[in-house]
């Protein structure tokens, strides 16, 4: 097969083709970023949820990520060398199955033992079967289509996983904090329902995956160079500077990203409903008008609708990402949208009541491009290393598990919303340090030896 030839399945196939087996397997491996986007995104209505249900504090409630990017850490290397015998299908297959495993762990967890300790239990078996699908899915998108294109049709995959973000926080605000009653007994079947679907969706996703046909392409992806495209670097993985500060940089943005997503309804309910000192409550008009709007039971479920918003800014991003990558150079782009998140986020710490929560969805507009785009970027002509550097770059994910208890503690000690968003500050210069220095970080990994 001519590699040089292959087509890009982020575009369509050409006109008079019948089928285009690329396209087709870009579109079923997107199906999962659908998957482990609503799991994701649940994630960002539990922290609040299990504060108010169960009476832990804001740094215990950071555990929820940490379980959840624990496993990640823990299975993503495990997950490589299983991808590396079995293949991308077989990958994918096992994990989806722990994903079904740990979904149905909220069943147990919510019918009978009702403790934080079994939530985590559950989150975390349910995570390390995503860590499995991711390790396969990310890198096997860059390898499906040419290799300038990698970035923008890693951002078009995760335009999938943007649709559920969006969905995530609506059925949280609705099913989780549209059921609670001040003073009545906790519901834990409103938590219960979401993830009873999820494992049945994925026991279908299993079926389907069970019945067709990925092409594998790590050879195809490995002949390349003898095709005539840019040879694969020769040095070992953490010679090349590219791949190893892609890696620091993965594990600061998730950090930060992971620590917005945790805290979002809390920092919108701390700013936009304020307490004077004769004890007062003010609530932010426009707030009131759009609980009423959403027909929000609670305060708590019009904030998760506000997350909804800023999900949905967050699709477009991804959607636009790819288009703007076309224009600009995809590490100079990354670096214009960390300065832009910069900002947002001093605004964020200057907690300007009432205002401030109004600035806090556009964050996720310029989130949007920056996990495929440093996951894309760092596996640039590493060639047959790709899987392995690949498990390198989900093992990063683990910054998540260390920004929300983080910023659960300077929350709770400082007593402010706002101050713990110095983590995510620093996690947004990362990226834009990295997008900068990238062309001779790139050079440097080719020279190296």
């Amino acid at each position: 097969m001519n590699t040089l030839t292959r087509p890009d399945p982020a575009s369509p196939p050409a006109a008079g083709t019948n089928s285009n087996p690329l396209l087709f397997a870009f579109v079923m491996v997107a199906t999962l970023f659908f998957i482990w986007g609503f799991c994701h995104a649940m994630l960002d209505v539990l922290n609040k949820h299990f504060q108010d249900v169960l009476h832990v504090s804001k740094g215990q409630s950071g555990f929820i990520q940490t379980s959840v990017f624990g496993a990640y850490f823990l299975m993503a290397f495990p997950s490589a060398l299983l991808i590396r015998r079995v293949g991308y299908r077989n990958g994918i297959l096992l994990g989806l199955s722990v994903v079904a495993l740990g979904a149905f762990c909220f069943v147990p967890a919510s019918l009978w033992f009702k403790t934080f300790g079994s939530f985590l239990f559950a989150l975390f078996v349910l995570s390390s079967g995503l860590a499995c699908v991711e390790t396969a899915a990310n890198p096997y998108v860059t390898v499906l289509g040419p290799k300038e294109g990698a970035a923008g049709r890693l951002s078009v995959a995760q335009a999938f996983n943007s649709v559920a973000y969006i969905i995530a926080p609506t059925v949280g605000g609705a099913l989780i904090f549209g059921r609670r009653r001040a003073g009545g007994e906790v519901d834990f079947h409103s938590l219960l329902i979401p993830y009873l679907v999820l494992a049945c969706v994925v026991l279908v996703v299993i079926a389907i995956f069970s019945r067709v046909h990925l092409p594998e392409l790590e050879a195809e992806a490995s002949g390349d160079a003898a095709a005539g495209e840019e040879a694969e670097h020769a040095a070992p993985l953490r010679r090349q500077p590219h791949f190893t500060l892609g890696i620091v940089t993965q594990f600061l943005y998730i950090a930060a990203q992971v620590g917005v997503n945790a805290f979002a309804v809390n920092y919108i309910l701390a700013n936009a409903i304020t307490r004077e000192a004769s004890g007062a409550t003010l609530v932010d008009p426009r707030f009131a008008w759009y609980r009423a709007a959403t027909g929000a039971a609670t305060p708590e479920a019009a904030a998760a609708y506000v997350v909804t918003i800023a999900m949905v800014l967050y699709a477009l991003g991804r959607f636009t990402g790819a288009a703007i990558a076309k224009v600009i150079r995809p590490n100079l782009l990354l670096s214009l949208y960390g300065v832009a998140n910069c900002l947002i986020v001093l605004v964020l710490m200057a907690d300007l009541k009432h205002v401030s929560w109004l600035v806090l969805p556009f964050c996720w507009l310029f989130m949007s491009i920056m996990f495929p785009f440093i996951f894309a970027m760092s596996l640039s002509n590493l060639g047959s290393r790709t899987k392995l550097a690949a498990s390198f770059q989900i093992m990063s994910i683990v910054g998540g598990a260390v920004a929300p208890p983080l910023m659960g503690w300077l929350a709770d000690t400082y007593h402010s919303m706002a101050i713990c968003f110095v983590v995510p500050l620093v996690g947004f210069v990362a990226p834009t340090l990295y997008g900068l220095a990238y062309p001779r970080l790139l050079l440097r990994s080719a020279a190296a030896r």
